[in-house]
This record gives C-alpha cells, structure tokens and sequence, in this order.
C-alpha cells in the first residue's frame, strides 16, 4: 500500500472512532421533582411552608406551594441535598417571611431513573429548628446563601437572627 492509500485507512480509522469519543448522548442522566409535602395528612403537623426556591445537584425549580409538585428536571445522577429557601405561612415568599432550609437526607439518583423528592416536616432542617427539626449544617446554610443573596439571610453564626427565626 502507497503512503496517499495509508493516509486514506488512518483518516477513515479516525472517522470511524470519532463519534464514540464525542457523543454526548451516552451521558448519564437522572430525572427528578421536587414536591412540596409540608400538608402531608399522615404527618403529625402540617407547618404552612411555601418552597420559594429548591436546587438539587445543580439544577433548580421555583416556586412550590404546598402539594405542588415541580417539572421533571435533568439532573447528573449523584448524592446531595435538596437546598431551599421557604417562607412561612406566606404563598408570596417575601423575604422577611423566608429562611434557608435543606432536606434532612441526602437524596441519590441514578442513570435513568425517575423520581419524586418530597420535602415535608421529617425530611427538613433549618436555621431556627424547634424540638424535633435537626438544625441545618453551616456548609448546606451557606451554599444556600450563595446561591440565593437576594433573600440577604444573615451568615450562619449569626442565622437566628434571621427575621423569622425571631416571632
């Protein structure tokens, strides 16, 4: 074989491999909601949650008042918390009603799969818990700080200073 008919082979060699290397159809992928659970019936309580924002594994949802459930949204399969900023007996999440929570489990998705996250009384934590609600990680506080300024919570030191952490 002359050099111009390898160089032929090698090129239709790289072609042929090509696509396997940069086709993006292979990544995994998950799919999830988040609903609002907080007026569960089987729970003991029903606090009056509205979830202003959640974000789970980099992808976020608006607003979820309770029974609400969001759009299915892509994320890369992983572990990690559902982050939120909910307000208090307030549908219109003004911030003075509002406080950063987090789910109290870590959630897993994985390639493929399809699930629904509920958040309600069990399944959360936050700044200013009462007895019963395990107070939210500073790590998880501050991401949901970052990813949320407008709301302006108050650094973790000083997160029961927050507005509603007051009544």
């Amino acid at each position: 074989m002359n050099a111009l008919g390898k160089f032929a082979l090698l090129g239709a060699l790289l072609l042929a491999f090509l696509p396997a290397c940069t086709d993006d159809d292979d990544a995994a992928v998950a799919y999830v909601q988040i609903k609002n659970d907080f007026n569960n019936p089987e729970m003991d309580f029903q606090p009056p949650w509205t979830i202003c924002r959640a974000a789970f594994l980099d992808a976020e949802v608006g607003l979820l008042r309770q029974g609400d459930e969001s759009d299915e949204v892509e994320v890369t399969p992983g572990l990690g918390h559902v982050l939120m900023v909910a307000a208090w007996d307030d549908p219109t999440c003004a911030p003075e009603n509002a406080l950063p929570i987090a789910s109290r489990n870590e959630e897993e998705v994985v390639d493929g799969q399809h699930r629904t996250i509920a958040i309600n009384l069990p399944n959360h934590q936050g700044p200013c818990p009462p007895e019963g609600v395990a107070p939210i990680p500073e790590d998880l506080y501050e991401r949901i700080r970052a990813l949320w300024p407008e709301f302006a919570f108050k650094p973790y030191a000083e997160r029961t200073e927050n507005a509603q952490c007051l009544d």
